[in-house]
């Protein structure tokens, strides 16, 4: 048998065994539904297995139960008592989240480019990133007052880092071959930054963006945990000093579900722009 011969009679099988493969790994993964299906199921029994503890196991002033927790959810948001709160926790959200983000973005792409600047600045800045947040709150307390600034500026500095480390780590797998081929081409700073590097880092962007939103939101919490007159974390801090486990639940779900609609908002402009990878 020629190997012409025998590369026509591979070709078929190993066809079959590839097809094979991908119907045995349809198989295996379930499908939407069921996926859905099964988390709705796990937090049901989570409930379930919350409301039968409460009172008999666990003490009901410490971990309260989910019809409380209901109930006061309910009479929150029917009385509009807590709409205000989750407007200013919102907007201490979207401002800390978007000026951490550009700012994030902006550094590590100039550190990414210039080895001078990355030399002599990203030490520093991980010196400062080894700083407990919290730490630094009673400090920009005093800066910005106990008002909205003191929040956004506490959730900008914890959502840069993680923009800045993702970008600046991501810097590192641009081909260095294509930049030197625009450098030769003679492109412009600006024209390798659009056509070549931000393309090359939307994973690494996309990623910083979707782990900002729960940090943004860990910021904007402590900020209104250590001072403030507002917010969902002062209701939440107030709830905990008046020993009130229902109050304290429901504030946490509150926060649960604005990171989860932000997560949710970045997940989609992910789908967006990575669509040409499915």
């Amino acid at each position: 048998m020629s190997v012409m011969q025998r590369t026509a009679t591979r070709r078929p099988a190993e066809s079959a065994d590839t097809e094979a493969g991908a119907k045995a790994r349809a198989l295996r993964v379930p499908g939407t539904t069921w996926i859905y299906v099964g988390r709705l199921a796990i937090v049901a029994v989570i409930v379930v297995a919350w409301q039968l503890l409460s009172g008999s196991v666990l003490p009901e002033y410490l971990v309260s139960s989910p019809v409380a927790v209901a109930q006061r959810l309910g009479h929150l948001f029917s009385t509009g008592e807590v709409w205000g709160d989750i407007k200013v926790t919102t907007q201490e959200l979207l401002l800390g989240y978007g000026l951490g983000v550009v700012g994030g973005v902006a550094v590590g792409v100039a550190l990414g480019t210039s080895r001078i600047a990355a030399a002599l600045l990203e030490p520093m800045l991980a010196a400062l990133n080894s700083i407990p947040k919290i730490a630094l709150a009673p400090l920009f307390l005093l800066w910005f007052g106990i008002g909205l600034g003191s929040k956004v500026a506490i959730a900008a500095m914890t959502v840069f880092f993680v923009m800045f480390y993702n970008v600046y780590m991501g810097m590192g797998t641009v081909p260095q071959g294509l930049t030197n081929t625009l450098q030769i081409m003679g492109a412009s700073r600006r024209v390798m930054i659009r056509t070549l590097i931000l393309p090359q880092l939307t994973v690494p962007i996309l990623a910083g963006l979707k782990a900002g939103v729960s940090f943004a939101m860990i910021g904007v919490v402590v900020g209104e945990f250590v001072a403030a007159d507002s917010g969902v974390g002062y209701y939440v801090r107030n709830s905990t000093n008046m020993f009130d486990s229902p109050g304290v639940y429901a504030g946490i779900i509150i926060l649960m579900a604005l990171v989860m609609v932000g997560v949710g908002l970045v997940t989609l402009l992910e789908r967006r722009l990575l669509r040409w990878r499915r």
